[in-house]
């Protein structure tokens, strides 16, 4: 007899991660420290936002959901639903399915999203999972679009010299000091809020100098991104998978232009800007997470590295 109750992180992690062993790590290898940060350590996570599935006292089956308030409509991300593959095909991801949906919506949410969050394993279904999406396929899911993860190496990177030279005058892209903060959280605040707990854990652990900043002589703040690295203070498993990329991966992190000032290749050279950052720093590759924008990156030597199907329904 299966049956369901709350994930209890304390008693059930070490079996989750093993569940997840077992179905993912040949494909999507993962520390248990990352799973864990993924899972509960981080500031989205609410007790009862996981459930998992038991036959006796074995765990067999984990669905986690995110619920993510600020958000207008409220919106729930279905992060990770994993069945043990000797329970698979007996209903039991149905039924996860199903108490998921129904738990996001007691809790307010009018959209799920599959996959992403505030911290998340995948912004979609990955390709390269395709029993997964014929899963939600055959549960009500429909394609809407897909999404890509990007990387490039690092050795040889020079910036391509129009990428500065098209900036109008007034602009300049720089690393952030400290009395740049405020600025910064005000920007983020108003022009990408979604990002704001981002900036706001950066700032909060001393990684101003990590923050890359747009400024305008008239405007101020127009632009902002951020250099991420496994070793900087604030670091919370912002690359999931570097036991893929390898440890010497660092990334752009989010990244955004003020509306009124979008079209004048502010966004490319601060994108840019972080790219050198990295390679000064010694690092061998360079990360891009959740884009649609293979093109616009391309111009820097950026590729595709991961590609997902993106799929949204009603509660």
């Amino acid at each position: 007899m299966i049956t369901f109750r709350v994930y209890e992180p304390e008693h059930d992690s070490k079996q989750v991660y093993a569940l997840w062993q077992q179905v993912l790590s040949h494909t999507w290898p993962l520390t248990y420290e990352t799973f864990h940060t993924v899972t509960v350590g981080n500031p989205a996570y609410r007790e009862g936002d996981h459930l998992v599935a038991l036959a006796g006292d074995e765990i067999v089956g984990l669905v986690a959901t995110q619920v993510r308030q600020e958000t207008a409509p409220v919106q729930g991300n279905l992060l990770l639903l994993l069945v043990a593959p000797s329970c698979q095909r007996q209903g039991i991801g149905r039924m996860l399915h199903e108490q998921a949906l129904s738990s996001l919506q007691r809790r307010g949410v009018k959209q799920v999203q599959l996959g992403g969050g505030f911290h998340y394993f995948w912004q979609g279904v990955p390709l390269n999972l395709p029993e997964a999406w014929s899963f939600f396929a055959a549960h009500g899911w429909t394609e809407q679009e897909r999404s890509f993860d990007l990387v490039r190496v690092l050795a040889g990177y020079t910036t391509p010299e129009y990428i500065y030279q098209r900036l109008r005058p007034t602009i300049t892209i720089r690393q952030a000091r400290a009395e740049d903060s405020a600025a910064i959280l005000a920007f983020e605040g108003q022009h990408f809020p979604g990002w704001l707990a981002h900036y706001q854990r950066v700032l909060a652990r001393g990684g101003v100098s990590d923050v890359v900043v747009a400024e305008e002589s008239s405007h101020g703040i127009v632009g902002t991104s951020f250099v991420m690295e496994s070793r900087a203070a604030w670091w919370q498993a912002d690359i999931r998978w570097l036991s893929l990329l390898g440890e010497q991966t660092g990334g752009i992190g989010p990244l955004g232009v003020a509306e009124h000032m979008r079209e004048q290749g502010i966004g490319l050279a601060l994108a840019a800007r972080v790219t050198g950052a990295l390679c000064e720093r010694g690092l061998s590759n360079s990360y891009i997470g959740w884009t649609w924008l293979i093109d616009w990156y391309g111009r820097l030597g950026y590729q595709v590295w991961q590609e997902y199907i993106m799929a949204w329904r009603q509660t």
